[in-house]
């Protein structure tokens, strides 16, 4: 074992706690780790008010993932360095040694690797145990504290399961197009759910546990300075790791100058340390009450609440249909049968999904304007079996005729224009930015008869001709003849062929013109990657939201 060096300045005690070595790893990991958490944290919180704003502040969209990409290399490289670190230093300080003497055999070798300094032992429940009295007033004596007890022992060892999980899931979310020729979809899923409830938990254990006892404990408030020069002060060893203290002592032949145990530096120091300390303590307790609801909940909506159904091409069973969620209504021709004259279902009320679909919020709001709702519903897909939930999904902010209506052939193309879905207005130039587009109410509707990018005449042109073919089908003494001829040209623009996932999702001639509909470059982009197409079109297994698959049961719970 390594001897512990003792330095004296300005008639203080330092003993040594970290080696250059192992300080410019420290920084390298704490470095990298601290700008995964602030480029990944704001994604997992992007609805609050603080998640946007930090995010812009790391580089938004276009350098926040390669910030957080660098970062997670240099974290990886660095682990894998102090792995091998650990395994070169057993050998030097704990298994040389026995083999110099001859006595290296499996069961010398194993005991010896177990005392390393930061494996737990029963030293450690000893201290656990005389901690508990301590802090429960069941005892006067303070605990006679080790250099590496469980405290440190349950921060270090963390790395060794927080990075490998964080790590592989994140490798895994990164390479998705490449790992998805290996894996289904789920195995993506899985992967999102670990590294960022793992992420979030790390980021509570280290930026308010670990900062706490390192730094802003009393002994050694406002910081510890071990990290930065390696050595840590007389007053905090004593406080800390007072075993360790008394060998170093011993060692030394410093006996005589040894400070007791009984000495407790918690409530010293001035007015403000102690007000800070205690503040703190309550905004940390605060703090790990409301993480603890937040992972709670979303475990538990996870699970009980919308739950997560496996989705695959293969043919199902019929299930009776699951009692709808209460912002849903089912939309049946009046006097016929449910499975004949099924349209789909409609949203009633305005309802958010929280952390669900990917962990992304879903704004839903009815839309009081479109007339293709009002027979077909908001969540008009059903016969798609293995994508339905994506095309459900796009309804939330493209209209029906976006997917449904080709150029005739006189057109060269399509014009478009937003609308919204509350009131039917016509928005003008909309300010997309990197918002998620069902959160700004608005829907993209291509215009059928305009030549040019359509203005207000335009727009209010077709609403007014669509309004006055619904209000003559809904005319009380209308003969079948005749409704079938206003069916006949309420439907005469749809295409027999909707547009393809592929001819949206490419790069070379994209179907929507999404620069002209008001998305920046970086969207477009991602829009364009093949990524979405070719999740699409080659998993076998999804695991996606059941809400955007109303009726349907999930049929794999029972096989």
């Amino acid at each position: 074992m390594r001897k512990v060096n003792i330095r004296e300045k300005n008639g203080q005690l330092y003993f040594e706690r970290l080696t250059l070595n192992q300080r410019i790893q420290h920084v390298v990991i704490f470095a990298s780790f601290t700008m995964l958490a602030l480029t990944g944290l704001p994604l997992k919180f992007h609805h609050t008010w603080w998640g946007e704003h930090l995010y812009a502040l790391v580089g938004g969209i276009t350098w926040a993932p390669l910030i957080h990409r660098v970062s997670a290399v240099v974290q990886t490289l660095g682990f894998i360095f102090h792995f091998f670190y650990v395994i070169v230093t057993a050998w030097v300080y704990y298994l040389s040694p026995l083999k110099q003497k001859g006595t290296l055999t499996l069961k010398t070798g194993v005991l010896a690797f177990l005392s390393l300094p930061m494996i737990p032992n029963l030293t450690d429940l000893k201290e656990l145990m005389a901690a508990m009295k301590y802090f429960f007033f069941l005892t006067d004596k303070r605990p006679s504290l080790v250099a590496h007890g469980l405290k440190e022992k349950f921060g270090y060892l963390a790395v060794f399961w927080g990075i490998p999980v964080i790590g592989t899931s994140g490798f895994f979310l990164w390479g998705e197009s490449f790992f998805s020729q290996f894996f289904t979809g789920n195995v993506l899923n899985f992967a999102y759910i670990a590294h960022s409830d793992e992420a979030f938990l790390a980021s509570i254990v280290i930026f308010i546990w670990h900062i706490y006892n390192v730094h802003l404990t009393p002994a050694v408030f406002p910081m510890g300075y071990a990290w930065l020069n390696g050595y840590m002060g007389e007053q905090e060893i004593v406080q800390y790791h007072y075993e360790d203290y008394a060998a170093a002592m011993k060692d030394a032949g410093l006996e005589n100058k040894m400070k007791p145990l009984t000495q407790s530096y918690v409530y010293e120091g001035s007015f403000f340390q102690k007000a800070f300390m205690k503040i703190f303590m309550s905004v940390m307790f605060v703090s790990v009450i409301v993480s603890s609801y937040f992972i709670s909940k979303v475990i538990y909506e996870s699970v009980f609440v919308f739950g997560y159904q496996i989705v695959t091409t293969e043919p199902k069973h019929e299930v009776a249909p699951l009692a709808e969620p209460h912002f849903l209504e089912e939309i049946l021709l009046e006097g016929e049968t449910e499975k004949t004259f099924y349209r789909g279902y409609r949203f009633v009320q305005e309802k958010k999904v929280e952390d669900h679909y990917h962990r992304i919020e879903l704004d839903i709001a009815p839309d009081h304007t479109s007339h293709c709702i009002k027979c077909h519903g908001d969540l008009p897909h059903g016969k798609s079996v293995h994508i339905r939930s994506f095309l459900n999904m796009h309804n939330l902010y493209f209209a029906c005729q976006t997917c449904h209506i080709r150029p005739r052939e006189d057109q060269e193309r399509l014009y478009y224009y937003w609308s919204h879905r509350s009131d039917g207005t016509m928005v003008a130039d909309p300010d997309i930015g990197d918002h998620p587009i069902d959160a700004l109410d608005i829907k993209l509707t291509p215009c059928v008869n305009c030549t040019a990018k359509p203005a207000r005449e335009d727009f209010d042109a077709e609403r007014e001709e669509a309004a006055a073919l619904m209000a003559d089908i809904q005319e009380e003494n209308i003969s079948v003849p005749a409704k079938k001829e206003i069916l006949k040209k309420i439907h005469a623009t749809i295409a027999e062929e909707p547009i393809a996932c592929a001819e949206c999702h490419n790069k070379e001639n994209p179907f929507l013109p999404l620069e002209e509909a008001g998305y920046p470059d970086h969207r477009i982009a991602l829009v364009a990657s093949d990524q979405i197409t070719k999740m699409i079109n080659e998993y076998e297994e999804f695991y996606t939201p059941t809400f955007l698959e109303p009726g349907v049961q999930n049929n794999h719970a029972n096989e």
